[in-house]
C-alpha cells in the first residue's frame, strides 16, 4: 500500500446494512486489539449494540474507508459542557486496522470530528487515551489535542 491511497472518510448510518457490519467488525476488532483489551460480544450483544445506537440522538460514527475496504472507525457521542454552556463532543472508540496504520487515517478521521465539531457549535472535543497507547497519543498531540489541565482518573462500576 502506498501514501497515495483515496481515503474517505463517511458518517456512518448503522441502518446501512454495509455500514452496520463494518461497525460491528471494526468495532470487534479494536475490542481484540491490545488497546481495546476487551472480551468478544455475544450475538445478543451484536444486535443490541446496534439497536441502541440507532435510537440514541448523541451518536456520530465515522467510517473511514480506502479503496472501496472500510479500515477505520470513530465512534462519538455528543454531550454538555455546563461550565462552557456548549455541547461537547466526546472520542469514545477510534480504530484503523493494523495494515492501515501510519498513512494518515487516525489523522482523517479526527479531523473530520473536528470539522463535526466545529459545524456543531461545540465547546471541546474530549477523550480518554490509555498511556501506554503511544501512537494514538502522538496521533492526538498533533491534531492539537493537550492533555487536560488537571488530569483526572477513570473510575468504573459496572451495572
Amino acid at each position: 500500500m502506498t501514501t497515495g491511497k483515496n481515503i474517505q472518510i463517511i458518517e456512518a448510518n448503522l441502518n446501512d446494512s454495509v455500514h452496520a457490519k463494518s461497525f460491528l467488525k471494526l468495532t470487534a476488532a479494536y475490542m481484540a486489539d491490545e488497546m481495546g483489551g476487551a472480551e468478544a460480544w455475544t450475538e445478543d450483544q451484536k444486535t443490541r449494540v446496534l439497536q441502541d445506537l440507532k435510537d440514541m440522538d448523541c451518536v456520530l460514527i465515522f467510517l473511514a474507508k480506502v479503496d472501496g475496504q472500510y479500515v477505520g472507525i470513530c465512534t462519538c457521542f455528543y454531550a454538555y459542557s455546563t461550565f462552557l454552556a456548549k455541547p461537547l463532543l466526546n472520542i469514545h472508540d477510534i480504530y484503523v486496522e493494523d495494515s492501515f496504520r501510519g498513512y494518515g487515517i487516525g489523522k482523517k478521521l479526527v479531523q473530520s470530528i473536528e470539522d463535526m465539531a466545529t459545524k456543531k457549535d461545540c465547546g471541546k472535543i474530549t477523550l480518554e487515551v490509555r498511556k501506554d497507547n503511544l501512537n494514538a497519543r502522538d496521533l492526538y498531540k498533533s491534531e492539537g489535542f493537550t492533555e487536560a489541565l488537571h488530569s483526572k482518573l477513570f473510575w468504573v462500576k459496572h451495572c
